[in-house]
């Protein structure tokens, strides 16, 4: 006799036998005691969860001759023939080969002849949903008024595509996918029958591979027994299987442990094997999301795993918090969904691995508001600064990198600024005309340049870098570094030059307009503009030592992780 396969041999011959089904099995027990038997059955579900089963062993039940029973005999004629496919009172049809009306008229006609055997004559139509309109239609009439010796059993994947009509006429049975554990029972009594030795993580592996439907179990598990024999190994079946399965769990803890090249030097193992990268992805988004659900304390209950996978798994997540591990998930998602229209699917996952790594930890927003809550509060009640002594440290701010950077000019348009660059006057240290005064007309420059930041701080900030070089004929000579070529292009605005020729004719009279001019040399710098430079970064030097020495402000850098970029006024 040839081999058969073991979804065939092993499949259910009684409603006892069912594995998953619990739901439909005791229904239509309790009906066929009740003599409550419908003229119409439809079973939906995934493939290999037990329809057409289902289907034969409701055929033998209603036949068997100690009938109508719940636990057909198995021995009689009925039901042998059923078993083997030979009974003329029950007829298996396809609906993708029978889908046109010419076929429903012929069921019609025949389905007129009593049984010739058994109780009733019975129709299964297995993709019941492939039948087209007319044909739908065709039955309907005989759905509506059946003959008392007729039943009909339905199969279907896809129980949307029947109409309404139809559908309202039959008993509706919804078959779930079986879970993992009950595919994992039923793998272990099958092996042990067959007396097959299995390492546990061999059925999980076949399992979890199965989604839900145990034909699909069997076969795999057939495949696994026909490469390794009596004895199955987990690394040989992850190889005859195709599945990268044992490539995940380190993979995830190189990316924990921040070490991207170690993981990417693991993908390229994974590619170089021949493993689908996608399913590779979906298998440590799969992995990440127990992790997930190891780190909330959920068990066995919810993660298709053996148990001791889950106390490992528990484990592991102990020294990464649940927000990162979201984290972790959303990253390799996105890349999940980028490979299945990317050409090249590996860059994807090298860059998802990469920015994996490269993620770093993030504080919860209700701890952050929470603590700047609190600071609020103690800024409101006018709490004092409570200096604090800090170790030496990348807080303490060095006179030069404490320096604020002066505020980014606006967008302006490259070729604008050469243009006005090359338009602007330039002068050397040679040329530059002594001021009456001198420091006095330093000093006059400055107070006025406060008061343009009381009225206008961005523009103040930028006037601070420049030093009166000149004052002939009304006109007042302000220089600038080399680099200020922007911030002349904007000073000379319209409207900041009448703010600033107003306040300025307030402190230094006689004055009718002012000229900006880029100072340049040799030697640098003139002396005057750097002892001008070196009085501006003295005064934020100091300004820069106070707000370090309030705590409220130093808390505040501390809770968000920030650094001093800019001191700017209240009023600003």
């Amino acid at each position: 006799m040839s081999y058969q396969v073991l979804a065939r041999k092993w499949r259910p011959r009684s409603f006892q036998e069912l594995t998953g089904q619990g739901h439909v099995s005791k229904t239509l027990e309790n009906a066929i005691k009740a003599n409550r038997i419908a003229h119409a059955y439809l079973f939906s579900g995934v493939r290999g969860v037990g329809k057409t089963t289902v289907a034969r062993i409701l055929a033998k039940s209603l036949n068997c001759a100690e009938g109508p029973t719940p636990v057909p005999c198995m021995k009689c004629q009925s039901c042998t023939d059923i078993a083997t496919g030979f009974s003329v009172d029950v007829v298996e049809i396809d609906g993708a080969s029978h889908t046109g009306v010419d076929n429903v008229r012929d069921l019609q006609e025949r389905a007129q002849y009593v049984p010739l055997k058994g109780r009733y004559k019975i129709y299964i139509i297995d993709e019941v949903h492939m039948l087209s309109t007319s044909a739908f239609n065709a039955l309907l009439k005989i759905l509506e008024e059946p003959p008392p010796h007729i039943v009909f059993i339905f199969a279907t994947t896809e129980p949307h595509k029947i109409p309404g009509t139809i559908h309202s006429r039959c008993q509706h049975f919804q078959f779930r996918r079986i879970s993992y554990r009950e595919i994992i029972e039923r793998l272990r009594y099958i092996l042990r029958e067959e007396g097959i030795e299995s390492e546990e993580n061999v059925l999980s592996l076949v399992a979890r591979s199965s989604d839900g439907s145990m034909r699909d179990a069997l076969s795999l598990l057939d495949q696994v027994i026909s490469y390794t024999g009596e004895n199955l190994a987990e690394g040989d079946v992850s190889w005859i299987l195709g599945l990268a399965d044992h490539w995940v769990g380190p993979l995830t803890q190189h990316i924990i442990s921040k070490d991207p090249a170690k993981a990417l030097s693991l993908l390229k193992e994974v590619a170089d094997g021949g493993y689908d990268l996608k399913q590779f992805c979906s298998d440590v988004v799969g992995h990440l999301r127990n992790m997930t659900l190891a780190k909330l304390g959920m068990g066995q209950d919810v993660i298709d795993l053996p148990s001791e996978r889950v106390a490992e798994m528990t484990k592991a997540v102990e020294g990464i918090s649940l927000e990162d591990l979201q984290r972790l998930f959303g990253i390799f998602s996105k890349a999940l969904d980028e490979i299945r229209w990317f050409p090249y699917p590996r860059f994807s996952l090298e860059m998802a691995i990469i920015k994996a790594s490269n993620m770093r930890p993030v504080v919860p927003v209700d701890d952050l508001i929470g603590r700047l809550s609190g600071l609020e509060k103690r800024w409101a009640t006018g709490a004092a600064p409570n200096p604090k002594s800090r170790e030496t440290s990348s807080r303490e701010v060095s006179p030069v990198s404490a320096i604020p950077v002066a505020p980014s000019a606006p967008s302006v348009d490259t070729e604008e600024v050469k243009e006005a660059a090359e338009d602007q006057e330039t002068v050397t240290d040679a040329t530059l005309v002594t001021i009456k005064g001198g420091s006095d007309m330093t000093a006059l420059w400055r107070s006025a340049v406060a008061k343009i930041n009381e009225n206008k701080p961005s523009l103040g900030a930028y006037l601070e870098q420049g030093i009166p070089v000149g004052n002939e004929n009304g006109i007042l000579s302000i220089g600038f570094n080399g680099g200020a070529s922007v911030f002349i292009n904007l000073i000379e605005r319209q409207e900041c030059k009448d703010l600033i020729l107003n306040i300025v004719k307030g402190y230094i009279p006689g004055v009718a307009g002012i000229k900006y001019i880029i100072l340049s040399g040799k030697e640098g710098h003139s002396p005057a503009y750097n002892e001008y430079l070196t009085g501006v970064h003295e005064k934020k030097q100091q300004e820069v030592e106070e707000v370090f020495s309030d705590s409220i402000v130093q808390e505040a850098i501390d809770i968000l992780g920030g650094e001093l970029v800019e001191l700017r006024s209240r009023r600003e």
